[in-house]
């Protein structure tokens, strides 16, 4: 085994890489003081719905590009490079504290699917020791490794850039930012327009990266770079920020192929074998299932595969995900379990840091760490999946296949069993000779799954866009437009019922806690979930003694000495809450010439229908 290798070991083995990052989730404990205690909820169709909706969205936002740089990829890089600009063009159109519009403040990085092939190279394209670890590509002249400093060393993994991509030197990602001192002006640390600098990084990962991509392993090694101190990719620290939103977009064409590096775990996932089959079909025939059964005619991973040809529906095909040491096939899922990489993406912290931008510390001298909450990671990809619809020029199929491609090359992968593509293009050729082409994800599309989310008025929000499609502009308008919809207030989704029809207006039945970001978790107020909370009371009208009416709220009839307090009303503007049942709307109304500090939540519990199409009582 490399010496090298033997020193990483420890820092990326699946078991290792959970790095107890779990903080418990602190109950909310303020419900009692508010105006209407909740009783328990009557029979369908009514419900007691628990929501969180922005107050003051917090506009930093940290997208993560994975980019597949395997040889096949680029013609798909340089469409992603070409598209990017749709991204940005979205992101400017959010609302700003101005009360105009703005890029919102961001990091964007870039990494690449390359984790090596284990503790022996065997071809592919694979460097022995980790490959890029899951670090950032950026123009670091002290670490050659993924970086595109000029002088960065090719042999190392480095990719030189006569400009660095226009990054200014040591920079690892693309930070811009409002000036915090209400300049008006942008502090970016690099050169040229963004859309240039992000297009360099995306293709300047090449194609010169490992066949066997480890996606999922690069993506959660990139968002955990240094939480057991054990400085797998401490360039990364950073990146992502205690308070604002995280979003992943993953572009491949390949499945998921992450395994532990060590031989004597991954079972010779990475070994050299008598050339029988693709990397492509390794990955496959150990990390999927079809009709609930493993892939036939591999049984010997010394040996390969043994059939002559398999095929089956694609919709019946699954990632195989089974790990169990007494089960008697065990030594043939080699791959790491998804949900293990999905426990770890969704659980990722980041160093907190005070108001001043220092690091915060407890008593016994380590980084306090703030863990995200679910509804701030976004997860896209770009992945192989069978299109929507019928695409011009694109040959695709529904069946998931195992096979021998006659396109392939060089020559001699043509009489190599092979995981057959879900879809081709024979019209667009990549650099290493071979046709456009795109293999079923399975486990992406699992780990994509885990993490979708819904629209203002609970419909799931496209995350899986089909690489078979060539033309990624949807994909990429509609990937920036699940970050703009986090970064507006939010709506209420569910009606909420009058409680008394009797009664002039609306009588909604909902407690409300404000929690207000902080800077010192478990210190003071500052809770350990890195949130302040605090109830707050109905606002009462005071010429009427009720409710203010939700179609015309008076808030000119509430005084400061009864603010902060909160009331529903109907916002059904394209900006607001359309799409939502009437446009409802609960916000918290603040003290004359305040606002809520960035990042407020209003954390709800009301009485509401179960759906909007149900006649509810008192509705």
């Amino acid at each position: 085994m490399d010496r090298n290798l033997a020193k990483f070991l420890p820092l990326v083995r699946w078991q290792y890489l959970r790095w107890g990052l779990v903080i418990p989730a602190l109950p909310l404990a303020l419900w009692a003081c508010n105006s209407h205690p909740l009783e328990q909820p009557l029979p369908n169709p009514q419900q007691e719905t628990d929501f969180s909706v922005l107050v003051s969205p917090e506009r930093e936002v940290d997208i993560l590009f994975m980019v597949d740089n395997s040889p096949s990829m680029d013609p798909k890089q340089t469409r992603l490079a070409q598209n990017f600009p749709k991204m940005i063009q979205v992101l400017e159109q959010i609302p700003d504290p101005a009360g105009g519009t703005s890029l919102p403040d961001v990091h964007i990085g870039v990494i690449s699917s390359d984790m090596g092939s284990g503790s022996e190279s065997i071809g592919q394209n694979c460097r022995t020791v980790l490959g890029d670890r899951g670090l950032l590509y950026g123009n670091d002249p002290n670490n050659s490794l993924a970086s595109v400093a000029p002088n960065a060393d090719p042999n190392q993994g480095g990719h030189p850039q006569p400009n660095g991509c226009g990054l200014h030197s040591g920079q690892r990602w693309i930070s811009d930012v409002a000036d915090p001192n209400g300049t008006g002006q942008r502090i970016k640390n690099y050169d040229g327009n963004i859309e240039n600098v992000f297009s360099c990084l995306a293709t300047a990962v090449g194609t010169d990266g490992c066949g066997f991509e480890h996606q999922l392993q690069s993506t959660r090694v990139a968002l955990n770079p240094d939480y057991a101190n054990n400085q797998i990719n401490p360039g990364n620290i950073g990146f992502v920020r205690p308070k604002g939103y995280l979003a992943v977009v993953i572009i491949t064409d390949e499945d998921d192929c992450s395994a532990d590096p060590d031989d004597t775990i991954n079972d010779g996932m990475f070994l050299e074998n008598p050339l029988t089959e693709t990397a492509s079909l390794r990955c496959a025939t150990r990390g999927h299932n079809c009709g609930g059964q493993v892939i036939p005619d591999y049984t010997d991973p010394s040996v390969g595969y043994t059939g002559s040809g398999f095929s089956h529906a694609f919709a019946d095909c699954t990632p195989r995900d089974q790990l169990d040491p007494n089960h008697p096939d065990h030594h043939y899922l080699p791959l790491i379990r998804v949900q293990d990489m999905i426990d770890s993406v969704s659980t990722v912290s980041a160093w907190a840091v005070d108001a001043n931008g220092n690091y915060v510390y407890d008593t016994s001298g380590n980084h306090v760490s703030i863990q995200k909450t679910p509804d701030k990671i976004l997860v896209s990809g770009i992945i192989g999946w069978p299109p929507d619809t019928s695409l011009a020029g694109v040959t695709s199929t529904d069946q998931y296949q195992v096979g021998k491609d006659s396109t392939s090359m060089p020559a001699d992968q043509k009489s190599l069993w092979d995981y057959m593509p879900i879809c081709s293009i024979p019209s667009i050729q990549a650099s290493d000779g071979n046709v456009y082409k795109t293999y079923g994800g399975l486990r992406l599309k699992k780990f994509l799954d885990a993490f979708q989310k819904t629209d203002l008025g609970g419909n799931p929000i496209q995350n899986a866009f089909s690489l078979c499609n060539p033309d990624f502009t949807s994909a990429m308008t509609q990937i920036a437009n699940a970050i703009v919809q986090v970064l507006k207030p939010g709506c209420v989704q569910y009606p909420l019922i009058d409680t008394n029809p009797n009664a002039p207006g609306v009588q909604p039945e909902c407690q409300v806690v404000d929690r207000i970001s902080c800077d010192t978790p478990g210190k003071g107020q500052c809770l350990s979930s890195g949130y302040e909370e605090y109830s707050r009371k109905e606002c009462i009208d005071s010429t009427t003694g009720l409710p203010l009416d939700p179609t015309s709220p008076q808030v000119g009839h509430i005084p400061d000495s009864a603010r902060p307090c909160w009331y529903l009303y109907y916002d059904t503007t394209a900006a607001g809450c359309q799409g939502t049942y009437m446009g409802q709307r609960i916000t918290v109304l603040r003290p004359s010439g305040t606002t809520a500090p960035a990042g407020t939540l209003l954390s709800m519990k009301c009485l509401t229908c179960a759906r909007a199409d149900q006649n509810c009582p008192a509705l």
